[in-house]
């Protein structure tokens, strides 16, 4: 008699533990991921300028090597649709901070920088010298004196 009290004792603490392990997960949903996809989807959204789509690939921050500014690496991808080669490099890139300072890409890094023949496709890194802190900026592409494209990028967390 005492077993079978046992045994049945046992089987309900079992059937308990596997009730509560089975049951519904946290249905609560955390924001910050939806937030970061709509922040992804629209920097990566392509520009066309002159039959040249441009469209940023990636973001990456990481600390200068002083650790006084932050380093934002932007990665593009350039595809040529026009009949002629295309030249572009990371100099002809530049970014605005919201404080609306404008920074040029550093010199001594190794920026992208090349003449993509007709209908291939370039991708490259340019880099840019940030102050610490920096949250959005905007990217303009120009070449010349006039903004041709511009790209809403909110910084990225460091790596």
């Amino acid at each position: 008699m005492m077993i079978k009290k046992l045994a049945i004792f046992g089987l309900t603490i079992l059937t308990a533990t596997t009730l509560v392990a089975c049951g519904n997960p946290d249905t609560s949903t955390d924001k910050t991921p939806k937030t970061e996809e709509t922040a992804k989807d629209k920097v990566s959204t392509t520009k066309t300028v002159d039959n040249i789509d441009m469209k940023i690939a990636n973001l990456k921050l990481t600390e200068s090597g002083d650790g006084k500014k932050d380093i934002l690496q932007v990665e593009m991808n350039i595809q040529n649709n026009s009949n002629t080669p295309f030249a572009i490099g990371g100099g002809d890139f530049k970014l605005k901070t919201a404080k609306d300072k404008t920074v040029k890409v550093d010199p001594q890094a190794s920026n992208f920088g090349d003449e993509i023949a007709a209908g291939k496709t370039l991708t490259g890194k340019a880099y840019f010298n940030l102050p610490k802190g920096t949250e959005k900026a905007t990217l303009i592409y120009q070449p010349k004196d006039k903004a041709e494209a511009e790209w809403e990028v909110t910084i990225p967390e460091k790596e």
